[in-house]
């Protein structure tokens, strides 16, 4: 799977128990839905399962409910960027554990967790469960990677504050699981995606080490860049000024997120580029309009930083956009 295949088609499925064969039906379909997953039932010859997804094109989001299996995401089957994702689950009913590095979380009724698909990670369920999953790009949200990994298979609270407000919306968007992949559904994962970020930030802040003066500057000076990404002037120098700090200190908070300043500026202003690609309320504007709305001057210089990045172009990832808004229209 890599960023450009997301299914947009909402998608139902639902198993036969008394069928031999719903096993392997059933992790065809999580092969396709998801990186690949090794999937084995537990204590049970009737397997049964029941699964709706659809996506945007940021935004896979899943209904999953199944009898006990475990999961195993092996580190054989990690390899390159087409893995680059987050998942994060939303246990509504059942539970189960979840492990991923050191760390095992177990998976109650209200429990919010991150995961990161390029690392090994396990699942098991003892007993009949239901999960919300939404899959995104790593580069779609907010938050550099350095900051946003420390959430792999560590517990968040989806019953208060603003882990309730996400989990109301996941829930919400499930029972009109449909609409993600209508022209609104770009609309509807980007607040989905500024949610979840800020569910993350509010539990950075609240983790935070006051005595960690580095990682509270990240995520100040995070904020500002997201803020101002349209300003022509935004530039490391800019940043250090805004934030009465020397270049060479910035450098080095950000070296901690695995990122450099100028790297994260291009990265959001593409993925911001990216998403005003595909919304079909801006399918007016050119995509010379759109670049230079992120601050990008030169045509041929965004095409080429665009399909690094994405491996697809501008212009091809807008077709590919309005096809999947048309073809909504008419399902």
């Amino acid at each position: 799977m890599s960023l450009t295949n997301f299914r947009h088609d909402p998608l139902s499925l639902a198993l036969d128990p008394n069928d031999a064969q719903s096993i392997g039906v059933w992790r065809d379909e999580m092969d396709r839905a998801f990186p690949p997953l090794d999937i084995v039932p537990l204590g049970t010859s009737h397997f049964h399962a029941q699964y709706r997804s659809a996506g945007s094109a940021d935004l896979q989001l899943s209904d999953i409910k199944a009898s006990p299996h475990s999961v195993h995401r092996s580190p054989g089957i990690i390899t390159g960027q087409s893995f680059e994702f987050y998942k994060l689950s939303y246990q509504v009913s059942g539970s189960g554990t979840m492990t991923q590095g050191d760390r095992e979380l177990e998976l109650t009724p209200g429990t919010i967790t991150v995961y990161d698909t390029a690392r090994q990670y396990d699942l098991h369920f003892d007993e009949d469960f239901r999960f919300i999953v939404a899959m995104f790009p790593k580069s779609a949200l907010d938050l550099p990677a350095g900051l946003a990994g420390e959430f792999a298979a560590y517990p968040l609270d989806g019953t208060t504050g603003t882990g309730a407000v996400l989990s109301t919306y996941l829930m919400g968007l499930v029972d009109s699981l449909d609409h993600l992949a209508k022209p609104s559904g770009e609309r509807l994962a980007r607040t989905g995606l500024d949610l979840i970020t800020s569910v993350l930030s509010n539990e950075l802040d609240d983790r935070l080490d006051r005595n960690d003066l580095g990682r509270s500057l990240l995520i100040e000076v995070t904020y500002y860049i997201n803020e101002h990404l349209q300003d022509w002037k935004l530039s490391p120098e800019s940043i250090a000024a805004a934030h009465f700090i020397s270049t060479r200190h910035l450098y080095n908070v950000f070296k901690s997120a695995g990122v450099s300043v100028a790297q994260w500026i291009k990265q959001r202003r593409l993925t911001e580029a990216r998403r005003d690609l595909a919304d079909p309320v801006l399918a007016h504007a050119s995509v010379g309009q759109i670049a230079h709305k992120w601050c990008f001057d030169d045509a041929g210089y965004f095409s080429r930083v665009f399909r690094e990045v994405f491996d697809i172009s501008p212009s091809e990832w807008r077709t590919r956009a309005q096809f999947s808004n048309v073809h909504s229209l008419r399902a």
